[in-house]
């Protein structure tokens, strides 16, 4: 960021996380931060009915559901190496390399068991290459943790999508979809100069977690 100020404009933040029907939402961003073990529970319903989402932030490159074809229509699948490889070959490189900026992406994910599976982490390799990927296993490491998608996204959907009764999954992924697509340039210039800002007080605090620090600051909704 010292050498070129649009720097951080590159970086794909990506994530996903589970929608359920009844209104929560799963996300990795559940954390208390305490001295001592709270011993909280936080309950859910058994085999609760949900979507899972992959989405990035700093610009928008797709939506995109975990689903496979049932006898009924499509249904909600698990997240695992094969099924994320293929969306990353299949769907967001081409969309890079249609939008000319594969040579300039920094690509982010977090330590998700299918995110750093062999096929992903070659397949990450041949298109960003180890300088410009952050994850686990990689060179660089992402630190904890200012990923956009867990400090504003997921929070600001929550608000929005979650506003009034939702009949069935096809309501649900519309709505999710629609409220995504209503994002604004302006907003995500917002949230990519706000992540600057954890940049820096991960900096100051030599890498640690900095969650105490943002959640005084952090966006949490947008007109």
């Amino acid at each position: 960021m010292e050498v070129d100020n649009a720097w951080p404009g590159n970086i794909l933040w990506t994530d996903e996380a589970h929608f359920h029907l009844q209104g929560s939402v799963n996300t990795q961003n559940c954390r208390i931060w305490a001295r001592e073990n709270p011993s909280e529970m936080q309950p859910l319903p058994f085999c609760s009915h949900k979507v899972t989402v992959w989405f990035t932030t700093s610009f928008i490159v797709g939506l995109f559901f975990f689903e496979a074809i049932g006898p009924s229509g499509p249904v909600t699948c698990t997240v695992n190496g094969t099924r994320y490889e293929s969306l990353l070959r299949n769907q967001l490189i081409p969309a890079l390399q249609q939008l000319g900026c594969m040579d300039s992406t920094i690509f982010m994910q977090d330590s998700a068991p299918s995110h750093i599976e062999t096929p992903v982490k070659q397949l990450l390799n041949l298109h960003f290459g180890n300088d410009r990927i952050g994850s686990r296993h990689f060179p660089t490491t992402r630190s904890p943790h200012p990923n956009p998608c867990d400090f504003w996204l997921w929070g600001y959907l929550i608000d929005v999508v979650y506003g009034g009764p939702i009949a069935n999954f096809a309501e649900l992924k519309n709505r999710i979809t629609q409220h995504i697509h209503n994002i604004t340039t302006e907003t995500l210039r917002f949230v990519v100069e706000h992540a600057v800002l954890c940049f820096q007080l991960i900096g100051e605090n030599g890498g640690q977690h900095i969650e105490h620090f943002v959640s005084k600051s952090k966006p949490t909704s947008f007109s």
